[in-house]
């Protein structure tokens, strides 16, 4: 599965609509550009009329302007028209693609790309978000009885022993039981199933105890990695579907949400991939 942009609006869907932002199909040619931190402008292929460059384009999520290199930028060119902004990074050395190189014919392996969608939040606050994503609490009422599917509420799975640096949330089996026998009590019949696309979740938190980070990957139980990893080398397991993480995290000083997706395989990265991004914000913000 190549991971497209189009992932935001799923992110956005999930958050109830916390940030205006939209998808669409054509970047803003006008975007102002101005010398790269650098000093110097690298160049890539010039196709249908395009050169495509590393040369900072400016970038407002908010109120916060930042002059992101152009080459990390989903279209390598330009953001998308409306709000947000997509940067794409390469695994294993969480840099972006050479300027011009997704651009088709392609010249890049698109199955390293890590795609990290970013919006600003301003209509929740933002230390709350994750919370949001992790609950069906923003989508149900109260007196629903799908507000108690466990397997959609953190606070009803069950914490299991730490790995990679996570701690993974099994859905706990006893909890599933009870709403479905409610489900079935308030419905007539029982709740559609099916385990095999039931997510994994992992997590982190801060010393407070406050979630950091938050990640829904294809079930390891049903659905192998789908690849391989060789050196910094990415091999297709042959008649395999690969599988895939969707990936939360947030920074708080200027009120954004990034949602990361990429193969699984890369999971034992996340570390990397989150301070790649949250550095790309640092050093580009201008105001």
């Amino acid at each position: 599965m190549h991971l497209m942009s189009s992932g935001r609006c799923l992110a956005l869907a999930l958050a109830v609509a916390v940030t205006g932002s939209a998808c669409a199909r054509t970047p803003q040619p006008e975007q102002k550009r101005t010398s790269p931190m650098s000093g110097t402008v690298t160049t890539g292929r010039t196709i249908n009329g395009h050169t495509y460059s590393d040369a900072p384009v400016d970038v407002k999520l908010g109120p916060n302007t930042f002059r992101i290199p152009a080459n990390y930028l989903d279209s390598q060119i330009a953001p998308w028209p409306g709000e947000g902004v997509t940067l794409v990074i390469e695994w294993p050395d969480m840099t972006p693609t050479p300027p011009g190189a997704r651009a088709n014919p392609r010249t890049n392996d698109f199955r390293k790309e890590i795609h990290a969608a970013i919006d600003y939040v301003d209509r929740v606050p933002i230390e709350a978000l994750l919370g949001r994503y992790s609950s069906n609490e923003a989508l149900t009422k109260a007196d629903w009885v799908e507000r108690g599917n466990p397997a959609e509420r953190l606070d009803l799975r069950i914490a299991q022993p730490e790995t990679l640096g996570l701690i993974p949330y099994a859905i706990d089996e006893e909890k599933m039981a009870t709403y479905v026998k409610a489900y079935e009590a308030r419905y007539g019949e029982p709740p559609a199933r099916n385990p095999a696309l039931e997510y994994d979740w992992y997590v982190a938190r801060d010393a407070g105890g406050n979630l950091t980070t938050f990640i829904k990957c294809d079930s390891a139980k049903f659905r192998t990695d789908g690849i391989r990893l060789e050196g910094d080398q990415v091999v297709d397991e042959e008649g395999s579907v690969v599988a895939d993480c969707t990936h939360y995290l947030v920074d708080v000083e200027n009120k954004l949400s990034i949602t990361l997706h990429y193969y699984r395989a890369f999971l034992k990265d996340w570390k990397r991939m989150e301070y790649a991004v949250k550095d790309v914000l640092t050093r580009t913000k201008v105001r």
